[in-house]
């Protein structure tokens, strides 16, 4: 036990008497009541924190925009209707309920060939929605969004304390990525990638805990994974990954069942969408991609040429830019140097967030679109909890202060984003980064403007560069003269649980 109380992790190694494994397997079942309680402290803060962003327009004519009023046209429609047809919805103006633009709402999709109108979006956010809409129409679904994301934050920074056995560096670290200007404008705004980083906090719970996950194990992660797919076909990379871990760890019987429910699951899932919207997405219907296939409505995403930019510029653009509006993500991205020195959990944790990445550069249409910025990372975002504990951990005490005051400025640029929203000063769709606080503004020529590509561009581009290749050799050499050279290991040796 470490003197917080929690049971500390057991390290890899040869593997362990049956005794012993049957002790770490039962301790894996036990939450421990410091745990629970900071949970609780972070899942109440949090919610706090994120009542402010109620309220914030979305642009200078409606409090939501771009995908957010169709998810929820859709569902008003299964309350009203049983249904997903849209029609209905148009012909009264009912979305009047909960937008609110003077020009109405336009459309995203063309009808079927059967004349319906439906949402070109997974279905699986707006039956989510329906508790919370029944409760307060926008404002209620905007409050279960909100405890959506705190119960998100709160399940990671347990998912972070058992992978790192630093249980007050979790809890800050967890503040600090759940105070993030995009943790707090995405708490209430009515998109999936909130929901979907919970499935796949929750996932990871589950395959990365000690002892050999089991039959109730691969029921509830094929719960998960499948709540990830309807709510968006986008998260089935990260879906992928968790599933493989699991089929690599779980026993036997678990390993059937998971294979069978969610072959079951997929079936359904495709026979849905097929039927539904006449293709396996619901871009089928959408009026960019209407009457594409599936691969070509892939290949329109899909560009590999004049996107590598967005591999730091995701986070460092001036305006687009995560770690820009969130200074507390450097040493969190600097962090991910750790992971690989770590156990295999760590390296599960680096897959997810790379993949991410590699999907918001080469996937995704844009990095700067009708939303606030970091939405195409947002899925990963409480992720960067454990690497930002990790490098607290390495960091010497007198070194921490550096990381505090950057959660700090943190801290004072979301609360800063909160004032000048409320105060109408931004939209937080269309110009959150003209907002004149200093706190933001004063350092704006530290960062690169990827519109422009002018000499200030690519200066910053190539300083940035140099700090982060800095960074990662020190980082690197630090950890080879603590562990030495580490020594191949054998897949087996690597992958099953030593509890």
């Amino acid at each position: 036990m470490t003197d917080s109380g929690i049971a500390r992790p057991l390290p890899d190694g040869p593997v362990l008497s049956s005794g012993r494994r049957v002790r770490g397997r039962a301790r894996s079942y036990v939450v421990d009541k410091p745990l629970i309680a900071g949970a609780i402290a972070i899942f109440a803060i949090l919610t706090i924190v994120y009542t402010f962003s109620i309220g914030i327009w979305a642009t200078a004519g409606a409090s939501i925009t771009a995908d957010e009023p169709f998810y929820l046209l859709t569902t008003q429609s299964i309350i009203h209707d049983r249904d997903l047809d849209l029609n209905n919805q148009y012909a009264t103006r009912s979305y009047t309920e909960f937008f609110d633009h003077r020009d109405g709402l336009w459309r995203q999709s063309v009808p079927a060939e059967n004349g319906r109108l439906l949402s070109p979006h997974n279905p699986g956010l707006p039956l989510l929605l329906v508790p919370g809409y029944l409760a307060g129409r926008l404002a209620g679904a905007q409050a279960q969004m909100l405890l959506i994301t705190a119960a998100t934050f709160a399940f990671t920074y347990v998912l972070a304390a058992r992978l790192t056995d630093r249980h007050g560096l979790s809890f800050l670290a967890t503040l600090g990525i759940g105070i993030t200007p995009t943790a707090f404008v995405y708490s209430t705004e009515l998109y999936p990638e909130v929901p979907a980083a919970l499935t796949l906090v929750l996932g990871l719970l589950i395959v990365t805990r000690q002892g050999r996950p089991g039959v109730r194990d691969a029921i509830a992660l094929t719960v998960l994974l499948s709540a990830m797919m309807w709510l968006g076909v986008k998260y089935a990379p990260l879906g992928l990954i968790t599933a493989l871990v699991f089929l690599v760890r779980g026993n036997g019987n678990a390993r059937y069942v998971f294979l069978a429910a969610s072959a079951a699951s997929g079936i359904y899932f495709a026979w849905f969408h097929l039927e539904t919207y006449g293709g396996l997405t619901p871009y089928a219907v959408n009026v960019i991609y209407a009457g594409g296939t599936s691969t070509e409505i892939i290949e329109q995403h899909l560009a590999l040429t004049d996107r590598f930019y967005r591999i730091w510029g995701l986070f460092i653009d001036g305006r687009f830019g995560l770690a820009r509006w969130a200074f507390i993500v450097f040493p969190a991205v600097a962090g991910l140097a750790l992971l690989p020195w770590h156990g295999w959990r760590h390296h599960v944790v680096l897959v997810l967030i790379s993949t991410q990445l590699l999907i918001a550069t080469f996937v995704a249409i844009t990095m700067m679109g009708w939303w606030f910025p970091g939405r195409t990372l947002a899925v990963v975002l409480p992720l960067l909890v454990i690497p930002l504990t990790l490098l607290l951990a390495e960091l010497p005490t007198k070194l921490r202060w550096i990381a505090g005051l950057l959660g700090a400025h943190t801290v004072a640029t979301t609360f800063a984003l909160a004032h000048a929203g409320h105060a109408r000063e931004i939209r937080l769709a269309v110009n959150p980064f003209e907002m004149n606080s200093p706190v933001y503004q004063g350092i704006v020529w530290l960062f690169p403007n990827y519109t422009a590509w002018d000499a200030h561009t690519w200066v910053t581009t190539v300083a940035w560069q140099l700090a982060a290749i800095l960074t990662l050799g020190v980082v690197t050499a630090t950890q080879r003269r603590r562990r030495g050279t580490i020594s191949s290991v054998s897949v087996p040796a690597v992958w099953v649980d030593r509890g």
